[in-house]
């Protein structure tokens, strides 16, 4: 029963849909959607659920406001609870294709795989940045995503003390596999004193033009936390608002 309301979001989504795209990974590329066009994004997954939207208010940015909801978790007696992320992406610059690039990230909150439940729980107590570096190979059948980051938490695990963290995040996708599909690996975590485990996920993306859809499986490297399989679609808009005129 607890997937019946996010899978029911996630229906109504790709029923609304004027185009969609699945993203339920921790790593992200350089694109940034186009002036005025907006994005829903709900996933479906063991340990949480997850509803993020995204206005492209200004040219080259992206503005994005994620909510994840853990479920309780027998593995860290853990009661069920939702985190917020906020947060903005610039991209700095991409090849002509789209396909490869710069850009980076900053906000206030937490990405899911880089939350650990025993030590970072509170997300606005946490700010973040990392960079992003998109590089292909072999026309773009290979597309290469690195993330490195910084996060600072003002209290690790309701202890009142602060701690810094690295974060890490590297995503490669393999095209011409499976028609209209990408197979899609992920390796990502915190190291320091604001921590999480280092953990993996992989699965398909089958891509159309108008939309697209991710099945996914994650866990920790050693088994302590992770989303297991997961569902995606991401929702675009048709360009409809802007602050100086779209295009």
């Amino acid at each position: 029963m607890r997937f019946l309301i996010p899978l029911l979001l996630a229906l109504a989504a790709s029923l609304f849909a004027t185009g969609v795209n699945a993203q339920q990974f921790n790593s992200d590329n350089q694109w940034v959607a186009p002036h005025g066009v907006a994005t829903l994004v709900p996933t479906v997954g063991e340990e949480y659920a997850q509803m993020y939207f995204t206005a492209a208010l200004i040219p080259e940015w992206e503005f994005n406001a994620q909510f994840t909801h853990y479920y309780d978790d027998p593995r860290t007696d853990s009661d069920s609870y939702t985190v917020t992320n906020l947060y903005a992406k610039h991209r700095i610059s991409q090849n002509e294709a789209e396909t490869q690039g710069y850009a980076f990230m900053f906000g206030t909150g937490l990405f899911p795989g880089h939350l650990d439940q025993g030590q970072i729980t509170q997300g606005f107590d946490t700010f973040w940045a990392n960079g992003i570096a998109t590089y292909g190979w072999a026309n773009d059948r290979l597309l290469l995503d690195v993330l490195p980051g910084v996060l600072y938490n003002q209290d690790i695990d309701g202890t009142g003390e602060s701690g810094w963290g690295f974060t890490w995040s590297s995503r490669l996708a393999i095209y011409d596999v499976i028609p209209s599909s990408a197979l899609v690996g992920e390796v990502f975590g915190t190291e320091g004193e604001a921590s999480s485990p280092a953990s993996y996920r992989f699965g398909v993306r089958y891509e159309q033009k108008k939309w697209l859809l991710s099945a996914t499986y994650s866990n920790a490297f050693d088994g302590s936390t992770g989303a297991g399989f997961e569902l995606g679609i991401m929702y675009f808009t048709e360009p409809r608002f802007c602050f100086r005129g779209c295009f």
